[in-house]
């Protein structure tokens, strides 16, 4: 057995001092660093009137507060942004297709859209990556709302408290949850995303012309489109937005080949273009169900869907429903 070494007083008193003194020293390097670091550092304002909040998240409802707090914003969460400015015609589906994400990535980082109908000369926060762009006040919001999106994913961007930043002097930060899809939104998007769960898209494309004011490919005149154009190869199949009756098969001058489903609750769609029509009137589809196939006749410039929706026999934006 080793022999016990003997410690006086003496030595504890001593030891006890040191240890004092070294506790008191880090507190002190601590609080000047967080001292030294609220000086230095630019604090993020932001105007709570330019957001509200739900469940404790703040939801921008401004353009211009929540662009000028992106813009301050440091480059930290391991993505990039950009801010990217509307043109005449551009829609979000140009932004997709440019940029190389989800329209879900879209509607998130832009938390103060209503609608999918864009209005030239708005800015646009664009996120170099698919997932979900939040903003957040205390720290705990961040972990509430990994619970909810991503509960086995890791955050990307600073926000837990750090020894030189234990009190954030910002209004407000972000945090980046990759690969995630919204879930906390203001209530004009979550209509919409509700009605997303009782529709479907047509078929699987791109997004052209939408639904309004256009030049027409044909006579260069302006008109109103009545539907939304989707691009997709000739014989890709098309299926219904929802279950209903096929109420008529057959050519529809400028739309070509056209099948038309009565819907419930008011609903009626119509499609065209086609080239093959597979069901006949008086016939039952459901959103399985391949009702043609995409081609070009008809008043066309080239293979895509021609989709309108309506209600009561009046048009609507099918983008209120689908994407």
């Amino acid at each position: 057995m080793l022999p016990e070494l003997p410690i006086t007083n003496y030595q504890l008193r001593k030891l006890k001092l040191y240890l004092k003194l070294a506790a008191a020293s880090i507190a002190i390097i601590l609080f000047l660093g967080n001292v030294i670091a609220a000086i230095v550092h630019d604090s993020i304002v932001v105007d709570s009137r330019g957001y509200t909040t739900r469940n404790g998240f703040p939801i921008f409802h401004s353009e211009s507060e929540y662009i000028k707090f992106v813009k301050q914003h440091p480059a930290n969460m391991g993505i990039r942004l950009r801010i990217h400015r509307m043109r005449q015609g551009e829609s979000f589906w140009d932004l997709t297709s440019r940029y190389g994400i989800t329209i879900d990535t879209l509607i998130a980082a832009n938390p103060f859209m209503r609608d999918l109908v864009p209005a030239e000369g708005h800015d646009i926060v664009i996120p170099s990556e698919n997932g979900v762009l939040f903003p957040f006040d205390t720290f705990y919001d961040v972990v509430r709302m990994k619970k909810i999106l991503a509960p086995h994913n890791a955050v990307s961007g600073h926000y837990l408290p750090t020894p030189f930043h234990l009190i954030s002097t910002d209004d407000m930060r972000l945090v980046f949850f990759k690969h995630a899809t919204p879930e906390v939104m203001n209530d004009s998007m979550a209509s919409i995303y509700g009605m997303r769960k009782t529709f479907q898209s047509p078929v699987r494309g791109r997004y052209t012309s939408m639904f309004g004011d256009r030049t027409d490919p044909h006579f260069h005149e302006s008109w109103f489109h009545n539907g939304l154009d989707i691009m997709a190869p000739i014989g890709r199949p098309i299926k219904p937005i929802m279950e209903g009756i096929v109420i008529f098969t057959g050519w529809r001058g400028g739309y070509g080949n056209t099948v038309m489903i009565q819907h419930r609750d008011g609903y009626s769609s119509l499609y065209g273009h086609l080239s093959s029509i597979r069901v006949k009137e008086g016939e039952w589809v459901d959103k399985n169900s391949r009702i043609g196939t995409v081609g070009s006749t008809g008043r066309s410039t080239g293979p895509h869907l021609h989709f309108t929706f309506m209600r009561h026999g009046e048009t609507i934006n099918p983008l209120l429903y689908i994407w």
